[in-house]
């Protein structure tokens, strides 16, 4: 999902509910510090704290969140459940700045 969807994050689920995200700032904080991936869990690297927003959200609150949080993308939850994310890019497109 970072690289394929280039979203440049993936969300950490446990039974659908978001427990942390991993980005690619992650990856490459891992990669300079010579990490032995082949030993990592995804708890060991992710952020287990991650900004979601929820689907109902008005697009300018979740350009509010990325530019305050000083983040490209947002996890978005129902409940805690797993919707999607939201990249920086979607709202630009969008012309939402």
């Amino acid at each position: 999902e970072i690289s394929q969807k280039r979203l440049g994050a993936t969300a950490v689920l446990n039974n659908h509910k978001i427990v942390g995200v991993i980005t690619d700032g992650d990856i490459r904080r891992m990669l300079n510090n010579n990490v032995d991936f082949a030993n990592l869990f995804a708890e060991n690297i992710m952020n287990p704290h991650p900004k979601t927003i929820t689907p109902d959200a008005m697009a300018t609150e979740a350009f509010q969140i990325m530019n305050n949080n000083s983040i490209t993308q947002l996890l978005v939850e129902n409940q805690g459940n797993y919707i999607g994310i939201i990249h920086l890019h979607d709202l630009l497109k969008e012309g939402i700045y």
